[in-house]
């Protein structure tokens, strides 16, 4: 017996243990994606623009993977020093993220802008345009780039939704299983207790009857044979009749219940005439 008790109780034990994980896992997974929203959404609500950086020509500064957020700037505004995003003429869709080290003037009398990733050797040999600056970079955040991009294709979608949404799931299947077999566990006591406050009443015990109608009770206020059984083991009166009253108020659609408060009322009549 005690053997299949400590099986039973690793088991249990067992279940917990997967089940606060599967809780960590899934309360994770939903963070992660609450960071990966904000962090991807959260600056073109302030009109601001996020890029992943995929080049390493700003180390130490920025890292592959980290995710700039720029900002918009007039270029007027911009100081040698700032680090900004901008277009390239020859591959207008390529956006670089390189370190301002001279502002001039063209023969145009148009500011010219010199930059530079803080890894490479030199200078970029093509001045940029004001008109190609996307802005200047306000932040970044580290390693969080390709999180976010992924994030935008169908399979990160899937991964960063479907899996918290699936661990959410399994979590409630599991804890359901486990209200259920509490709730089994605690009818089958509850059961128990009645069989014996049963015997106890066949004993002529009805004080050590009503404790284990009480207990019974405990476990499962809405057990209506506890609370009958339980008034049966008290004299005809208002000590019978206020039990039946709390059973009834617990379980206000009993039949049985309702019938047995009125025959307790009239037993209590003629026990005063």
């Amino acid at each position: 017996m005690t053997g299949g008790r400590t099986v039973t109780n690793e088991r249990f034990i067992s279940f917990r243990n997967v089940l606060g994980g599967l809780q960590v896992a899934a309360a994770l997974g939903l963070l992660l994606l609450i960071v990966v929203l904000l962090a991807g959404t959260l600056p073109s609500l302030l009109g601001y623009e996020s890029f992943v950086v995929y080049s390493g020509s700003m180390e130490p500064a920025i890292h592959v993977g980290d995710l700039a957020v720029v900002g918009p700037v007039r270029p007027n505004q911009l100081m040698v020093g700032d680090v900004i995003t901008y277009r390239t003429a020859e591959h207008p869709e390529v956006v670089v993220t390189h370190r301002l080290v001279n502002i001039g003037l063209g023969d145009n009398g148009r500011l010219n802008f010199q930059t530079k990733g803080d890894a490479n050797d030199s200078s970029d040999q093509v001045a940029v345009d004001p008109q190609a600056v996307l802005g200047r970079v306000a932040y970044t955040i580290p390693r969080l780039g390709y999180l976010v991009d992924f994030s935008k294709r169908p399979e990160g979608k899937v991964a960063l939704i479907g899996i918290p949404g699936f661990l959410l799931a399994l979590d409630y299947l599991l804890g359901w299983r486990r209200r259920k077999g509490a709730e089994k566990s605690t009818h089958s006591h509850a059961e128990d207790l009645l069989s014996r406050g049963r015997a106890a009443m066949s004993n002529g015990s009805g004080g050590e009857a009503a404790d284990f109608f009480d207990q019974a009770i405990a476990l499962d206020p809405h057990l209506e044979e506890a609370w009958l059984l339980k008034a049966e083991c008290m004299a005809p009166g208002v000590e019978r009749l206020a039990c039946l009253r709390t059973a009834l108020t617990v379980n206000p659609h009993s039949v049985r219940l309702k019938k047995a408060v009125e025959l307790a009322a009239q037993q209590g009549t003629i026990t005063k005439s």
